[in-house]
């Protein structure tokens, strides 16, 4: 980036301008997920939503659903919502140990529907860091490919994964890939959001050839550029000791929550650097939950209903890519306001 800067122009660029964008993001899923794609498969993407948001008007019209499966990253929901299609949400079945699997009947059913053009998955799932296995993915190809359903698998935490777990590409299971789009980038995995560092995979030409009709996204900038290639082809051992940190701080977190918090239930995910928190044993309201933690404790946590409409009123998503000494403050404070508020009460 200091190279870009030092250059004495600013013109226009866009990723034709440098041959060694393509080569970078091929290079990197084969050497990540020994998959191998090629050139004319690769998009740019302004943003993960900028590509979602394009195959929704692609390959819907207004009034049309499109499939969600909550609990699941809000701004699917919003995206959906400013295109005028209708979300249609598949809710994901909370087990005992508190992680989620997909209701395989009602997606189905949701999927048969004509008026259901798309699904939008998240891969690892944003905010419960589940990694789908890849007879999950298969089956949701699988359905989605019968009922002529296409299917867009948001893959922008696939490199933040918990060593003992595998995240499978989409596309790398799939013969028949004629309804499939991946998004992807390296934004999330080396903390470059704001160079806009996303991109499309599309193998099928047809489907490629109708995504690509009117397609108005921005041009990447020479940093984006510079970046992307940076962290594929010089980063690794960065994003290595990066997951390494996140599992210290996922196993710290979820410990000292119980030590500190005990009536909160969570547990360690597949991937993401994302917790999943549920305060429902407190007996508190979502306003009562939302005042004492935000005003009280002075912390600032995502509610949950804004990913799961119908069940998240009383849950946090809780982004622990921050220092271990942050996090653990971060719950003394909310464990002090509850303990006062408690208190309170009780005289």
């Amino acid at each position: 980036l200091q190279e870009v800067a030092a250059f004495p122009t600013f013109g226009y660029t866009t990723v034709n301008s440098d041959p060694y964008y393509f080569e970078a993001i091929i290079n990197w899923y084969q050497k990540r997920h020994d998959f191998a794609i090629k050139k004319e498969w690769i998009i740019h993407s302004n943003g993960a939503l900028d590509g979602i948001e394009q195959a929704i008007k692609v390959f819907s019209n207004p009034n049309d659903g499109v499939i969600i499966c909550s609990p699941v990253y809000s701004n699917f929901r919003s995206t959906i919502q400013s295109t005028n299609r209708k979300t249609v949400n598949c809710q994901m079945l909370k087990m005992s140990n508190g992680c989620y699997e997909m209701d395989w009947e009602k997606f189905e059913s949701l999927c048969k529907k004509e008026e259901n053009k798309l699904y939008i998955l998240c891969s690892p799932n944003n905010p419960l860091g589940k990694v789908w296995s890849a007879d999950e993915l298969i089956q949701m190809a699988q359905i989605c490919r019968e009922n002529h359903v296409i299917l867009v698998s948001d893959e922008i935490h696939s490199d933040i994964i918990r060593k003992n777990k595998k995240h499978y590409p989409i596309l790398s299971l799939l013969d028949d890939t004629s309804n499939i789009i991946l998004i992807s980038g390296a934004s999330k995995s080396f903390n470059i959001m704001g160079l806009h560092c996303a991109y499309c995979i599309i193998p099928d030409t047809h489907l490629r050839e109708r995504f690509m009709s009117n397609y108005r996204t921005a041009d990447p900038t020479p940093f984006g550029l510079a970046a992307l290639k940076a962290a594929y082809n010089e980063s690794e051992d960065y994003l290595e000791a990066f997951n390494d940190y996140i599992d210290q701080a996922m196993a710290f977190t979820v410990n000292y929550l119980h030590e500190n918090l005990p009536k909160v239930k969570t547990y360690i995910p597949d991937g993401t650097y994302i917790l999943w928190l549920d305060f429902s044993e407190y007996g508190y309201d979502s306003h009562t939950l939302q005042y004492l933690i935000n005003q009280k404790a002075n912390v600032f946590v995502q509610g949950g209903y804004v990913h799961d409409n119908e069940n998240g009123e009383l849950f946090l998503r809780f982004v622990i890519s921050s220092p271990i000494s942050l996090i653990k403050e971060t719950i003394d404070r909310i464990a002090k306001a509850f303990s006062e508020y408690e208190g309170k009460y009780e005289k």
